[in-house]
């Protein structure tokens, strides 16, 4: 059997194997579409647009463990976002390289005026990509205070 030949007969086998979910029956199928709709960028960017903001207000107030953690999870949850949408890996790619990436330094040398070029010339740019993929109606913006479900300042209080 000559690999596409079997690699068309194991897809047709996994396509109508059925795993139980405890409540019902779920092809692989029907599992891969509910992933797809889990993993999407509209379910995703939500948690990015949060944390985004509890990374600028932290960087502001010098909380530079929170803001290196909030970034570290944006940059995770677009890395993510790249994989389970094909259709934006490069674009998700490409700002994360040419964009994303400077805020991260800012972080890491806790230089709050490097950041804050950085972070509004990427919040621009991501706005920028949302036009390019025709969805000139997202338009992230910074809210003007800082979020009140997370302490955003350092213990102690001080920078």
């Amino acid at each position: 059997m000559a690999d596409d030949e079997l690699k068309e007969k194991v897809t047709e086998i996994l396509a109508e194997l059925g795993v139980f979910s405890g409540q019902r029956e779920i092809t692989m199928e029907e599992i891969a579409i509910l992933q797809g709709q889990q993993t999407g960028l509209a379910r995703i960017m939500p948690e990015i647009g949060q944390r985004t903001w509890k990374l600028f207000y932290a960087a502001k107030e010098g909380h530079w463990d929170l803001a290196n953690f909030q970034y570290s999870e944006i940059t995770e949850l677009m890395e993510f976002g790249a994989y389970a949408r094909p259709k934006h890996e490069d674009a998700l790619n490409q700002f994360m390289a040419e964009d994303w990436s400077p805020v991260g330094e800012a972080v890491k040398s806790k230089d709050f005026e490097a950041f804050e070029a950085a972070f509004h010339k990427a919040i621009e740019q991501a706005n920028a990509y949302h036009e390019l993929k025709d969805r000139p109606y997202i338009r992230w913006q910074l809210p003007s205070t800082p979020p009140d479900d997370l302490e955003i300042k350092p213990r102690g209080g001080g920078k």
